[in-house]
């Protein structure tokens, strides 16, 4: 078993909450008031623990670069539609916020996990 760069995770941890501060989550399609940090808070520690299970469960980086970069994208996807239907519902759309909110998260987690991957070790 191959043991996973922790020190790429803290990094990326780092590098996803930086951009967020910056405003990259806002100037992407994160609520601009309500939670540009907050989801890069939730979302970056995710995605490390995603990157560290995953870095023992698929040695291969490749893989599972490719993998987190796929995830990234259909996380980015809901979080534009939830986005997009929120706002054409003019806030009434319950679900639509939370495919918002939550695809938002995932973006981070993912975000996350593909940085870990590409700054990880592990060649296989």
């Amino acid at each position: 078993m191959m043991m996973y760069n922790l020190g790429a995770a803290i990094a990326s941890i780092v590098v996803t909450l930086v951009l967020a501060w910056l405003g990259l989550t806002s100037y992407l399609g994160a609520h601009p008031v309500a939670w540009p940090i907050k989801v890069a808070l939730i979302g970056a520690p995710i995605g490390a623990i995603i990157a560290i299970a995953a870095g023992f469960v698929l040695p291969s980086k490749p893989i599972r670069t490719g993998l987190f970069s796929a995830l990234l994208i259909a996380a980015f996807g809901v979080a534009h539609y939830g986005k997009v239907e929120f706002a054409a519902s003019y806030a009434e759309d319950q679900l639509a916020g939370k495919f918002w909110y939550f695809g938002w998260i995932a973006t981070c987690a993912m975000a996350t996990s593909v940085l870990a991957s590409l700054a990880s070790r592990q060649n296989q």
